[in-house]
Formats: structure tokens, C-alpha cells, sequence
């Protein structure tokens, strides 16, 4: 069984690829890069349910609630850096901070939650 910190890297580094992917396309195909998310929610639901079948519900819950801070970091960084589209009004809402990381961790944790309900 991989330990808790082993998967959350893996899940860290299927968010950034993610990321990276998402952002190309939008810049690439012309679609809003805030499209994307939804996929984020199916990663985060999936490793919530995987390290809850595995792990625990606690370790699902706060590796869950890490993933959405790492994205919503990491994420906006690649975003910017790869010039995805991003509509101005949104450009003021994505700005990192503690309070966005915050919101993503506990969206993300809903996320994992709502999976682990029902799988």
C-alpha cells in the first residue's frame, strides 16, 4: 500500500500536467481556460475515493483539500505562464491568494467528499 504522501505527489503532479495540457488548449483551440475545471473536480474526486479505499477517510479528506491548494497555485502559475484565456473580469478573481487556496482546498475537498459518497 503507497503512503498518503506518495499519492498526493502523484496527485500533485497529475493536477500540474492537467494544468499544463488545459492551459495549451485554451491558448491553442481560443475556449476559456475556467472550462477546464471540471476535470479538475473528476481528479479530485477519483484520488479522494482511491486513498479513502486505501487509506482512510481523513487522509482522503486532507490530501483532497491539498490538491485543490496546489492548483489553485500551481495552476493559475502554469495558467498565467502558458497565456491561457482568461477573461479580464475573471484575471481579478484568480489572483493567489490565501483566501482563493483556501476556497480551492475546500471545493476540492466537497469534491472528494461527494465522491467518496457515492463510490
Amino acid at each position: 500500500m503507497e503512503s498518503l504522501i506518495t499519492i498526493t505527489l502523484i496527485g500533485f503532479i497529475v493536477v500540474f500536467i492537467y494544468d499544463v495540457v488545459g492551459s495549451l488548449l485554451s491558448r491553442f483551440l481560443g475556449f476559456e481556460y475556467v472550462w477546464w475545471a471540471f476535470g479538475s473536480f473528476v481528479i479530485y474526486g477519483t484520488f479522494g475515493v482511491y486513498i479513502h479505499n486505501n487509506i482512510g477517510f481523513t487522509a482522503a479528506l486532507t490530501a483532497t483539500f491539498l490538491l485543490g491548494a496546489f492548483d489553485a497555485t500551481a495552476g493559475i502559475v502554469v495558467a498565467d505562464k502558458l497565456k491561457a484565456i482568461i477573461r479580464e473580469e475573471d484575471k481579478e478573481v484568480v489572483k493567489i491568494s490565501f483566501s482563493l487556496i483556501f476556497q480551492m482546498g475546500m471545493i476540492a475537498l466537497a469534491m472528494g467528499l461527494i465522491a467518496i459518497l457515492l463510490f
